[in-house]
């Protein structure tokens, strides 16, 4: 079987003109990187320090540094390091974190009490991440929201709890990305 198309006078230039295009979009696309999702390019590895808990919440901390943990390093492209070791440290304080209705059945059910259609846990931080090398606030964000819902009957208060602190991550890394 030969492939006659081979043959074709202006088959060698387009080959050529392929290869040529193929080389010249491998070379861009080594130029083109993401370095540290927005961190700094010297920003290789990341503390997290357990957030400062202002509720009466004490596993919010463990919670929330579990996610971050989980969440942070593939999002902003850093490894998980020491403090002593760290290029730049995260951390932050849990102001708030509240159950709150949100809609609800005004008609009693049939023991009188009102039912509950849908439910959330709010909870209110400050972030920031600071470049240990440079002794210098990088990000931060104060005052920020995270609201996690759910629905009573079918979820818990700490499915919407794990919600606002999957929130609570997006934010910080959202806010890192912000200083591109």
């Amino acid at each position: 079987m030969s492939c006659s198309f081979l043959k074709i006078p202006g088959a060698r230039r387009a080959r050529s003109l392929a290869g040529a295009l193929l080389a010249l979009s491998m070379l861009a696309g080594c130029m083109y990187s993401f370095t540290g999702g927005g961190l700094p390019s010297h920003v290789d590895r990341v503390y997290i320090q357990p957030f400062e808990n202002e509720t009466p919440y004490q596993n919010l901390t463990s919670d929330l540094l579990r996610e971050m943990q989980d969440r942070l390093p593939g999002s902003l492209g850093v490894r998980l390091s020491a403090e002593q070791t760290a290029d730049a440290v995260v951390r932050g304080t849990i102001r708030s974190a509240e159950e709150q209705t949100t809609n609800f059945d005004p008609q009693p059910d049939a023991t009188g009490r009102i039912q509950r259609l849908e439910a959330r846990v709010q909870v209110s931080f400050d972030a920031e991440i600071f470049d240990v090398r440079n002794d210098k606030v990088l990000w931060r964000g104060s005052g920020l929201t995270a609201i996690g819902n759910f629905e009573p009957g079918r979820e818990d208060v700490d499915d919407g709890r794990k919600k606002a602190l999957e929130l609570v991550v997006q934010k910080i890394v959202e806010g890192a990305q912000s200083q591109w």
